[in-house]
């Protein structure tokens, strides 16, 4: 089964975030975009679901008044997204892979230093984030990102299968490791990261998950 969808946002980088993560939804299509929000109020008869997301949490009543199916408080991840969407059409169809999807993907959007200004990474070329007092800089293979924003909102937005904190400043992508020695973990751009002595046994016990055993 296949859902068209239809996005309503004034702020054009929300449209543009949300039908990305449509895009990466299996048994969702994006069929029209606007970005007049009154539109919202001549759809709840028209559709099937009404997802209501907002910055703004003074905005319940009217998602209420307007009988929505979900309603979510910006900054929305992909995962976060993938979740309510599986739970709105649970019972819809015998199997759906969103769960996979949600261990796929993360952040997607961050805020620039500029005003109304906005980075997309993708969470898969992500090796590293570190945190550096009101700000974290995030590290690809082939460039870095500034965003005015704590460590734990960015570990938040990270889907937990392929990230992992160890330290308090820094988080590092599993698939980015290629040495473990001692307390040192070494990524493949050759940087060298301390383990914290909070995140060790944390970190321990996901090398032991992921270690190969020679049979008995």
């Amino acid at each position: 089964m296949n859902f068209k969808c239809v996005v309503i946002d004034d702020e054009q980088y929300a449209v543009d975030a949300m039908a990305k993560y449509i895009a990466d939804m299996p048994g969702l299509t994006l069929f029209k975009t606007f970005t007049s929000s009154l539109l919202a109020e001549s759809l709840r008869s028209k559709t099937r679901f009404l997802i209501f997301i907002t910055s703004h949490a003074k905005h319940a009543l009217t998602a209420f008044d307007l009988q929505v199916n979900q309603y979510l408080l910006k900054p929305i991840s992909f995962a976060k997204f993938a979740l309510t969407i599986n739970f709105l059409l649970e019972g819809l169809e015998p199997t759906r892979p969103v769960l996979q999807q949600v261990q796929k993907k993360g952040l997607q959007f961050i805020k620039a230093d500029q005003k109304n200004s906005f980075h997309y990474i993708d969470p898969e070329e992500i090796l590293f984030i570190q945190a550096a007092k009101n700000y974290v800089h995030i590290y690809t293979d082939k460039d870095s990102f500034v965003t005015h924003m704590g460590l734990n909102h960015i570990e938040a937005a990270l889907a937990p299968n392929n990230f992992i904190r160890i330290s308090k400043s820094y988080i590092i992508a599993k698939n980015a490791i290629r040495k473990i020695e001692g307390n040192q973990v070494r990524l493949k751009n050759n940087e060298t990261f301390q383990i914290g002595e909070t995140y060790k046994s944390n970190f321990t016990a996901f090398i032991k998950e992921n270690m190969i055993r020679q049979k008995p």
